[in-house]
């Protein structure tokens, strides 16, 4: 027998001799206390594929006296954890697992459905339980879907009407998840009982748009770029047209400071302060006027990827062991933390010595690939490991939470995905939804994840030739990156895709196809930046032959400009690393930052 079903066996039998010995209700207290703090509270729990549905499975099979009792106890330590006031935009790790298990009570017929929609609707009904209130159904309408549709109609047009008072943006994809899952149980074409709510028709055929994306085949484009599979303009709307389309790129100058090929570049938007590392063993921290204010040594290792936490200001960096010098070879890869000096107001750089927050090593000691900082204001952060095909766990993308305190050392994965089947070669966050972010891999494959849940829940590409293979390129995703509901990815196959989020019903195996496919100069595509550019729709382009930025507004016909030789006529080298001097969200400034085997920092400037 298992140890988790030798648990559940053992504590039936102690409620049993608890019954037995008329103190059923200590006994009650006892497990619902031991609830809370082993599995409700319990990160592994909260962060385990299975959740709490495990431990709830105990419930129907305690006798009935004893089931009574639990269920009691139970609902009301859930109730008053769900209930608490909390503002809309909480970190929902803290009541998940409550929400969770709410949904499993509801599945086990412990809550009657018509009493937790009304507890739903109540929840809706408040700002400061709205957040509850939303996760709990999405989790009912995960565990209840079927049961939820046959529930009286009158209870659900109640339940829709307290949905169209839903409209905050950390809340658009909870809403499109709910609307399109119960479509999707639902005969094609059909409404949902007491009238679909607002915003219920377009989740509907955003479900149908994702299925037609994954049956359908698409030619390969040998044009310039190819027709989009859905009309470009709705994908266009939410971004006005810039006033005019860039002219001209020109180079303004060099960042001097390091000693080899430049790996990565950050950008930290509230300081305005742009951060480097690479083959020389230093990460650069840069001033306003292009020199370093502030120099790491980490000469035991390359730096091949940087980020920055938005809470607390700690820089991030990806890195692998230096073959050469004293360290060569001694240490594994890892991800290195600094937190900033002390003060520094919006605005201003932050100058002064960085404090190391320690090293992070990989569960399997592998090659780690990215570090990205997730949505959201938290410190939860996703790395990318690669390891030998004899490790036990290869290609996976980890998530930390890094305000746990602490060195970096001792933080253990929050959750970890394992769906690739070759090397995670980069991730991004979604910027509208602080839960969402995306990989793409040696495999061809972007994954779609959502960290509240323990699997994938979706991918954009298109079925190939292998049974059950997405690929979203024909060869290795090289960069991805996000701007309103848009997702963009780059390839060594030499094109660039731009996939619309909208389109993907966001469960465990669905797909979307592609809105666009570009190809720029038929080499292969390094990097794309479009978060931090000067409006949404403006995308700078690394590729083995040139740097470009293109305008996408019109998407069946881009405006393309390329970056002019350079004026001391030296030869131009690929670009590693593209970064916009501007943040997630918002417009940015017409500058950009090019990182490559010359040790200088590329600095560009964008004319309309």
């Amino acid at each position: 027998m298992c140890k988790r079903h030798q648990a559940v066996a053992d504590v039936i039998e102690t409620l049993r001799g608890a019954n037995e010995a008329n103190n059923l209700d200590k006994a009650a207290e006892d497990l619902v206390a031991a609830f809370e703090q082993c599995v409700f509270d319990n990160p592994e729990v909260i962060g385990s594929s299975a959740g709490v549905m495990p431990y709830m499975s105990l419930y129907p099979r305690l006798p009935d006296v004893t089931r009574f009792k639990v269920r009691e106890k139970m609902v009301a330590k859930v109730l008053g954890m769900l209930t608490k006031k909390r503002p809309v935009n909480a970190d929902r790790a803290s009541f998940f697992a409550y929400a969770d298990a709410f949904a499993a009570l509801v599945k086990f017929e412990a809550v009657p459905l018509d009493g937790a929609v009304q507890t739903i609707i109540r929840l809706l009904g408040k700002p400061e339980t709205k957040c509850a209130g939303i996760t709990i159904l999405a989790k009912t309408v995960e565990y209840c879907g079927q049961q939820l549709l046959r529930a009286p109609e009158t209870h659900l047009a109640s339940l829709w009407r307290s949905l169209e008072s839903v409209k905050e943006d950390v809340f658009q994809y909870d809403l499109e998840y709910i609307l399109g899952t119960l479509h999707a149980l639902m005969p094609p074409g059909s409404q949902l009982q007491g009238g679909d709510p607002a915003g219920g028709t377009a989740a509907a055929a955003a479900a149908a748009t994702a299925a037609a994306a994954a049956a359908a085949a698409a030619a390969p484009a040998a044009a310039a770029a190819a027709a989009p599979k859905q009309p470009a303009a709705s994908s266009a709307a939410a971004a006005p047209p810039p006033p005019a389309a860039p002219s001209a790129m020109t180079h303004l100058g060099c960042y001097q400071g390091h000693g080899a090929t430049v790996f990565t570049l950050c950008y930290d938007a509230t300081h305005g302060q742009l951060s480097s590392g690479g083959q020389d063993g230093q990460l650069l921290v840069w001033g306003h006027d292009g020199t370093p204010v502030s120099r790491m040594d980490v000469s035991s290792h390359f730096v091949c990827s940087l980020d920055v936490l938005p809470r607390s200001g700690t820089l991030l960096a990806a890195a692998v062991s230096n073959p050469e010098g004293p360290h060569a070879g001694t240490e594994p890869p890892c991800v290195l933390g600094f937190a900033p000096p002390p003060g520094g107001s919006p605005g201003v750089p932050r100058v002064g010595a960085w404090s190391p927050r320690g090293r992070l090593y990989g569960m399997n000691r592998g090659i780690i690939s990215f570090v990205r900082a997730l949505g959201g204001d938290g410190e939860i952060f996703a790395l990318g490991e690669n390891c030998e095909p004899a490790a036990a766990s290869r290609d996976v993308v980890c998530l930390y939470d890094a305000s746990r305190g602490g060195p970096l050392e001792q933080l253990t994965p929050l959750v970890v995905y394992n769906e690739h089947s070759d090397m995670v070669t980069c991730g991004v966050p979604w910027g509208a939804n602080p839960y969402v972010f995306v990989s793409g891999g040696r495999d061809a494959s972007i994954r779609v994840w959502d960290r509240r849940m323990q699997q994938s829940v979706g991918s954009f590409g298109e079925t190939s030739t292998a049974p059950g293979q997405v690929k979203a390129h024909n060869d290795m995703v090289t960069c991805l990156d996000t701007t309103d509901n848009l997702l963009l990815s780059s390839s060594v196959d030499g094109f660039l895709c731009i996939w619309d989020f909208r389109q993907l019903n966001m469960t465990h195996g669905s797909v979307a196809g592609p809105v666009v496919k570009l190809q720029i100069d038929t080499q292969p595509m390094l990097k794309v930046a479009v978060t931090g550019a000067p409006h949404s729709r403006l995308a700078a382009i690394s590729t083995y032959q040139g740097l470009y930025v293109m305008d996408f507004t019109n998407m069946t016909a881009p405006s393309t400009v390329m970056a002019p030789p350079f004026p001391d006529g030296r030869p131009f080298k690929y670009y590693h690393d593209i970064r916009w001097a501007g943040g997630p969200g918002v417009s940015g400034q017409a500058v950009l930052f090019g990182a490559s085997d010359d040790p200088r920092i590329d600095v560009f400037g964008l004319a309309f």
